[in-house]
């Protein structure tokens, strides 16, 4: 397949421009995705206004969905027409991690969009075995929300909820809204949501939150205590936040488990009184990194792409613009400065559609 495809390319920290480009060729183990809609995550912006690429000129891009254009030759049961996702991380195989199953802690992996180019375009290419079909009562919106919801999952699974427990959840972002839902379909009994907007925390409530808090109207921690008795059995932070993270901590019970799923980019001195409920209440805290386990992308995955299929896992719901693929370098600029109220942004490579900015936005 010749020809040129419209993308947004990234040429140096925060310089983008809209170009056609090459449409990406492919080896016989590889297949070719038109894509429909790409998400941008919020690891793109400092990937494009702070810390850098790994490499330029490069197009951003890895929560997508769309349909296969061309395959290679040994591209198995996947053929053209197909409506995909695509599971961008790409293991080495080689390492101690990958060959224990643990591919999302690689030490030599690549992601599409990052090491690779992304789906900020018409079309991308993506190994076969990453290729992930999906549900016909799955629309291409809501397919490409499937990838943080597998890192939630993730994260409730790493958690070990268990039905009728107690859980926080420290920021209402996408992340968080993903994994309020997961915490309701994992069985949990009150789900606790606290973030700074009260937008946020009406559309927490509307996805399973049993119960909400603003931090800027009161201590969230004070209220946790006083709702649950002891604290909560379970504490996920999203929102990467060293004072979430504190209070994640301060809301956990005793023998309760502290799940840290947001990145701060910062450090966090611990105080005394945290501390102390750390050692004293023998609480567990444990870290969650990327979605993936055996068989290859795992059981967050299967599991985000089956609930999604019944409707019982939402991400339509969450999106707050639908922009071209020439707005992307604005919108990213926007979320850096923080002068773009948003939720979710999905770039929308159709252009017979008309984007929007919708009425439920977020700052």
């Amino acid at each position: 397949m010749n020809g040129k495809m419209e993308a947004a390319v990234l040429h140096s920290l925060g310089e983008f421009q809209t170009e056609f480009v090459e449409i990406p060729s492919i080896t016989e183990d590889e297949v070719l995705i038109k894509v429909k809609y790409c998400g941008i995550c919020g690891s793109d912006v400092p990937r494009a206004m702070s810390s850098g690429a790994r490499k330029y000129p490069l197009i951003l891009g890895h929560e997508f969905a769309g349909v296969v254009e061309r395959t290679g030759a040994n591209a198995g049961h996947i053929k053209a027409g197909d409506r995909v996702v695509v599971a961008p991380l790409i293991p080495c195989n080689k390492c101690e991690y990958c060959l224990a199953s643990n591919y999302g802690l690689c030490d030599d992996y690549t992601i599409i969009g990052t090491g690779s180019d992304g789906a900020f375009a018409e079309y991308v290419k993506a190994p076969k075995n990453h290729v992930l079909q999906i549900a016909d009562t799955i629309d291409f919106e809501t397919a490409a929300g499937i990838e943080p919801a597998a890192i939630a999952y993730h994260a409730v699974q790493k958690a070990e909820l268990k039905p009728g427990e107690s859980v926080v959840v420290m920021g209402c972002g996408p992340i968080g809204l993903l994994t309020i839902q997961w915490a309701r379909i994992f069985g949990a009994a009150q789900i606790i949501a606290v973030d700074i907007f009260d937008e946020k925390l009406e559309m927490a409530k509307e996805l399973g939150a049993t119960l909400t808090f603003n931090a800027k109207l009161c201590n969230p921690v004070e209220e946790i205590v006083k709702s649950t008795g002891l604290g909560v059995d379970v504490a996920i932070e999203t929102a990467g936040s060293a004072i979430t993270q504190q209070q994640s901590i301060l809301s956990a019970k005793k023998k309760g488990r502290v799940i840290f799923l947001g990145i701060t980019h910062v450090g966090m001195n611990l105080e005394e009184a945290t501390m102390d409920h750390i050692m004293r209440g023998e609480l567990k805290i444990q870290g969650s990194w990327n979605s993936y386990t055996a068989p290859y992308p795992g059981i967050a995955w299967k599991a985000s792409l089956d609930f999604m299929a019944k409707g019982e896992l939402t991400f339509k719901s969450l999106i707050s613009h639908k922009i071209s693929v020439d707005e992307v370098g604005d919108y990213i600029k926007g979320m850096a400065d923080r002068t773009l109220s948003y939720n979710k942004v999905l770039v929308s490579m159709d252009r017979e559609e008309q984007v929007t900015s919708s009425k439920r936005y977020i700052g």
